[in-house]
């Protein structure tokens, strides 16, 4: 578990180790930071640009708050993401629905706003399924799941920026690395455009990551930690329009910052 109740209910991070073992609480603190920059402010960054991204993501932090409660991989699983492809499938809506109960019971603070909450993305990659669910006033969540034997899951809840992205734009509601068992993974997630039909990434590991975009939302995801450390200006992604057009660009944290 968490040390504290306050990174208790911003994220949980999975391992297949023991609950509650030290490296479980070591891994869970890091992975709060790099996500949603919720760093110890006696620890300041190294570097100037690095101190940027840091303020920014503290902001995302106080408006993200991640309160899912993070399913143990006890063991086995999907190891090192071995069955993760690079472009998803969609989910039927029986497996969306049951993917997405799954998800708003694991959501323990705010349970009230995820109860409520419709499917905006359902999709698989392998062995894992990625839910996104939308709510009223902003509220987001996002279930990645293992559905392997004895897989665990990763995730977040809470209220993004309160506005809409450009009708050519994207506005994220968390972005950065994260863990499960099976290892790392980076993931960018949260408003698209009403013009934006499609967004990728490209990769330096994995090559050309299709994301999904649906009802008004899109995510990306990937194994490995390449999202740890992106710049402070954000992360560029190549949208794809419905006119048929596509253009890069920037996913950034800025809006945590006003």
């Amino acid at each position: 578990m968490m040390r504290d109740d306050q990174t208790d209910t911003l994220l949980r991070s999975l391992d297949a180790s023991a609950a509650g073992a030290p490296v479980d609480r070591l891994r869970a603190q890091l992975d709060l930071e790099r996500i949603l920059g919720a760093g110890r402010p006696e620890r300041p960054a190294p570097q100037p640009h690095r101190k940027l991204r840091r303020t920014i993501l503290v902001g995302a932090a106080a408006a993200v708050t991640a309160g899912l409660v993070a399913l143990p991989a006890i063991g086995g699983g999907d190891p090192a993401f071995a069955t993760w492809t690079q472009a998803p499938a969609a989910l039927d809506p029986e497996q969306a629905e049951s993917a997405a109960e799954d998800c708003r019971s694991s959501d323990r603070n705010t349970a009230g706003e995820s109860a409520g909450a419709a499917v905006a993305i359902a999709e698989r990659r392998g062995e894992w399924t990625t839910v996104i669910l939308s709510g009223q006033d902003g509220f987001s969540a996002m279930c990645v799941t293992d559905g392997s034997l004895f897989g665990g899951s990763f995730g977040y809840s809470g209220s993004g920026p309160g506005t809409e992205p450009e009708p050519r734009g994207l506005l994220p509601a968390a972005m950065g690395m994260g863990s499960a068992g099976a290892g790392e993974l980076s993931m960018v997630v949260g408003a698209a455009g009403a013009d934006v039909a499609g967004v990728s990434y490209a990769s330096r590991t994995h090559g050309e990551v299709t994301g999904s975009v649906a009802n008004g939302h899109f995510v990306l995801w990937f194994p490995g930690d390449e999202l740890q450390d992106y710049p402070s200006g954000g992360v560029e992604l190549l949208v794809k329009y419905s006119d048929g057009s596509s253009g890069p660009v920037m996913a950034s944290l800025d809006w945590a910052n006003n």
